[in-house]
């Protein structure tokens, strides 16, 4: 059985996985959990495993894969993180999971596990280059290419939400949660679009009721709303303009807005793109939640297949 883990911030999802030949399906139900969060890491690792041995049974774990909140070192180690997870930058999570669990473990960023997902079997499938854009309380990123995914020296590769982008001079001075300025995240995250749209009508609103509200047609929600997609859009065409994908996948919860905010993110993309990478398409996340989850069990199967 190879075992599949996803944690966040605030919740731990954990599922066995069976290989059958090259296939790799899902065996079990998930199991979740919240992350003791304020105790750090080793009390993370112990919620793991405690997890794993309740997951799969009397079948033994050949490999675990885990995609994690914050950046992931070449030697899985936390790089770099919120404050969601108390003392999480530093701690060795592989090494850490592995003397826990007595198996083999891959650990990448949860963006990253999920675009291995997303390209091996949802939204990306069957392209030889692909990049994703996760967009929710954060902008993440992730590229896959035919041979896999890039994870970069550091393991930041993809990080689109840190990109600088040309702003007007009510948004440039916003600062990014990672302490930059004129940064995609800074004003097309959720919690950026609440924030554009409180400064604009005074009113704290969840981004739901942003949605609700422009929905109704009220003009200043939608006007966030499709300010957030230009700025996306812009964002991926100057990261295509390196990468030069054949397809660009975009997820997360606020891309759960739906087809109008796509839209505007294709039509701000075209608009910005170099004319070869312009024919990119630009395509909504199919796996949904378990993205993440399926892209790391993914993952912890290479472990295997590398040792066979």
């Amino acid at each position: 059985m190879i075992i599949g883990v996803d944690i966040g911030g605030t919740k731990i999802a954990v599922a066995g996985f069976a290989r059958d030949g090259d296939r790799l399906e899902r065996a079990t139900e998930v199991r979740t959990l919240a992350t003791p969060s304020r105790a750090g890491g080793p009390a993370i690792v112990q919620a793991v495993a405690d997890a794993v041995r309740a997951v799969r049974g009397g079948d033994p774990v050949e490999a675990v894969g885990v995609g994690t909140a914050g950046v992931v070192g070449p030697d899985g180690t936390i790089t770099s993180a919120t404050d969601a997870i108390s003392g999480w930058v530093g701690f060795p999570l592989r090494s850490a999971l592995a003397d826990a669990v007595g198996a083999p473990v891959a650990v990448v960023n949860d963006v990253h596990a999920a675009a291995v997902a997303e390209a091996e079997r949802g939204a990306g499938a069957g392209a030889d280059a692909m990049l994703m854009v996760a967009v929710g309380t954060g902008i993440g990123g992730a590229v896959v290419l035919a041979d896999g995914l890039r994870r970069g020296v550091t393991g930041t590769a993809g990080s689109i939400g840190h990109m600088e982008i040309s702003l007007p001079p009510n948004l440039a001075e916003r600062r990014c949660p990672c302490g930059g300025f004129g940064h995609v995240e800074a004003v097309a995250s959720g919690p950026a679009l609440e924030q554009t749209f409180f400064e604009e009508t005074g009113a704290h609103l969840p981004l739901r009721e942003v949605h609700a509200a422009a929905l109704r047609g009220d003009a200043r929600a939608e006007r966030v709303i499709r300010d957030g997609a230009h700025h996306l859009g812009r964002a991926l065409a100057s990261a295509n303009a390196a990468l030069d994908v054949e397809v660009i996948v975009v997820g997360g919860g606020v891309a759960e807005i739906g087809e109008t905010y796509l839209a505007e993110v294709r039509r701000a993309y075209r608009a910005a793109a170099m004319p070869g990478p312009s024919a990119a398409r630009v395509v909504p996340a199919q796996l949904g939640i378990d993205a993440a989850l399926t892209g790391a069990a993914l993952l912890g199967a290479r472990l295997v297949e590398r040792s066979d």
